[in-house]
Parts: C-alpha cells; structure tokens; sequence
C-alpha cells in the first residue's frame, strides 16, 4: 500500500558500513531540531548498532523499532528502526572493512530500494558504504551508484554532487583514467545532458537549466591540438541537446567552467570524468556536499564523503553532510510532489 500523500514525508536512511561514522552522523543528524520537524525518518539498520552507538556517544534518542516490511504502512512514528539482521558488536571495535560490515551495507541498500520502489518511503538517503567491504561479501559493484542502478532495473543512470553554489554531472564514475577516452560516447553525453535537465526542472523548480558540459582534454582540446573527442564526440552531443531545447554551452574548458558557475553563469557543470568534477566540488563544499542519484524511479540521496573508519566512534565526525543529503531528500520529494 501506498504511502499516504498527506501525511508526513517519510525518509528512509540505510545506515552504511556498520564499523565506520555512519550510525553516528545519522544519530546526530535526526537528532537535531531542523530535521525533526520537517519529516519522519525510517533508519534501515541494526538495533545493536544503534544502541552502541548512541549510548557511547550520549545521543538522546527515543525511537520505535519496525520487525517487518508490513509495519511501515501508515508509520506515524517520528524516528523507527527496521532492524532485521544479526550483527556481531564486537566487529564494531575493528573499525575497519570486515565481510560481515560489508554484507549489511548491501542488504540494508537492498532494502531500502525495495521500500522506495514500493512506494513505501518519499526517498532514501544513504550513509557511506566500504567498497572493499562490499567486495569482501562477494558483490562486486564500484560504489553505490552501480548498486542503485542494477537493483532498480534501470539501464542508465547519473551521479549529480551538488554542494553550495555548485552542481555537477557526470558522464562517467568510477572508472581508471585509461578507459575514459573509450567511455565517453555522443550516446553518453547526450544522456547525462537529457537526464540532468529533466531532473534540474522537476526536483529543483528550475524552468529553464543553463547547462555547460566540459571538454575532456586541457582547454577542451584546443581546436584539436591536445586531442579530438570535443570535435567529435562532446560538440555533436551539445549540437543535439541543443536541437532538443536544451540551454546548454560546450565543450567548455574545464580550468574556467568552475568559476564561472560559482559566479551565476550556469546552473550545472556536466563533468566527462570523476575527479575532473569532484575535486572543484569538494574543495568548494567538503563538508557539506551532496551525492543525488538521477535516473532511477526514487529519490536517492547520499553524504559526499567515506566511511572514515579512522574517526568513527570517538564522537567528532561531523554530520553537516548527512544533514545535507536528508534536507536534499525532503525538498526533492516536496518538489516532485508538486510536478507530477
């Protein structure tokens, strides 16, 4: 049964690698004020986790715990917990990727696109996962991106960071240096560009996106001194895109696109390459970026930043990300509310 449209958004949060910071970032961001009145929260978790985690840290949290799928239809509970797996506390001490850390971040990830799909919850946020963790349980996806696509059944799909005045697109994740040139297709452009701008006029109410799309190569090829794939492969994707009625300018340099989209000239950056549109995102808004994933039929939202095993615990990871990645939750699905 479909979740009630008037009643209370209900977001839910999968809570990441059970050993690194994000049971803590998650106590912290829906114990805060802001938060607690602007939605409901459904954590997909482990109760031991938890429990460990906001006693030790001294978090004050009442909460309802949810033993099944069946117990979320019409949950007016402000904070609930659905814990169904058995965890090992003592792992938590290992801080540290573990197969059994890795194996409950995929099932909690699993469960929550379940629930999205379903109709259960508005949207997922998603605490960080350990790529080695996961592996080390025998999946063998790159990241969360990868996951949320082949779970969702869709064929493609695009990682947007947004981070202050920044948005950024990109054609291609995780993937080595090496395979970009081989990667990077008209089709791809094109779909990133199409994919972007769709979700810019639903989920952000902009009416009309101003999109640049980068060069690959230093100063977008140079007339084709450094390389020919503006000339062959971004141009004609732009030229397109254009033809569709897409405001979009490319290729653009992508030493001078940053700035000028700090500075109001474009409402998104499409980035050829991870780094490429990482790096300028997160030197801008590190402790505050968002991961939205665009393509899949739910609102996925997720911190820009790892498991940081190294801090996790000891009560100083600081949850402004997270806080991020929910608020972006909520104003998504309040605006996709409004444009159906």
């Amino acid at each position: 049964m479909p979740i009630n449209k008037k009643s209370k958004l209900l977001i839910g949060i999968t809570m990441g690698d059970p050993c690194g910071i994000g049971p803590e970032i998650i106590a912290r961001a829906v114990a805060s004020a802001s938060l607690k009145r602007e939605a409901n929260y459904l954590i997909i978790g482990n109760q031991e986790v938890f429990e460990h985690t906001i006693k030790s840290l001294k978090i004050p949290l009442r909460y309802k715990t949810i033993s099944g799928d069946s117990d979320i239809e019409g949950v007016a509970s402000p904070l609930s917990l659905l814990s169904a797996e058995y965890f090992n506390p003592d792992l938590i001490k290992k801080r540290g990727p573990t197969k059994e850390g890795g194996e409950l971040s995929f099932q909690w990830i699993k469960k929550g696109i379940h629930l999205a799909l379903q109709n259960k919850i508005n949207a997922l946020a998603t605490a960080p996962i350990c790529k080695e963790a996961i592996h080390m349980a025998g999946h063998n996806y790159p990241g969360h991106t990868e996951i949320l696509c082949d779970l969702s059944g869709v064929k493609r799909v695009v990682m947007l960071m947004v981070g202050g005045a920044l948005r950024v697109a990109f054609v291609t994740t995780h993937i080595a240096l090496k395979e970009i040139p081989h990667s990077i297709t008209v089709k791809n452009v094109l779909e990133t560009i199409t994919i972007s701008n769709n979700y810019l006029k639903k989920y952000f109410t902009i009416k009309k996106p101003r999109i640049a799309v980068c060069g690959v190569n230093p100063h977008a090829g140079e007339e084709g001194i450094f390389g020919n794939e503006e000339e062959k492969i971004i141009a004609p994707a732009v030229k397109k895109a254009k033809n569709l009625g897409i405001l979009c300018d490319g290729p653009v340099s992508a030493d001078t696109v940053f700035y000028k989209a700090l500075k109001g000239m474009y409402d998104l950056v499409i980035s050829m390459y991870h780094d490429q549109g990482a790096i300028p995102l997160k030197l801008h808004a590190f402790e505050t970026g968002v991961n939205i994933t665009l393509g899949i039929p739910f609102i996925r939202t997720s911190p820009d930043h790892g498991t940081a095993y190294d801090i996790a615990g000891k009560g100083i990871a600081n949850p402004d990300s997270m806080k991020e990645a929910i608020k972006m939750a909520i104003m998504m699905a309040q605006c996709g509310k409004t444009n159906k």
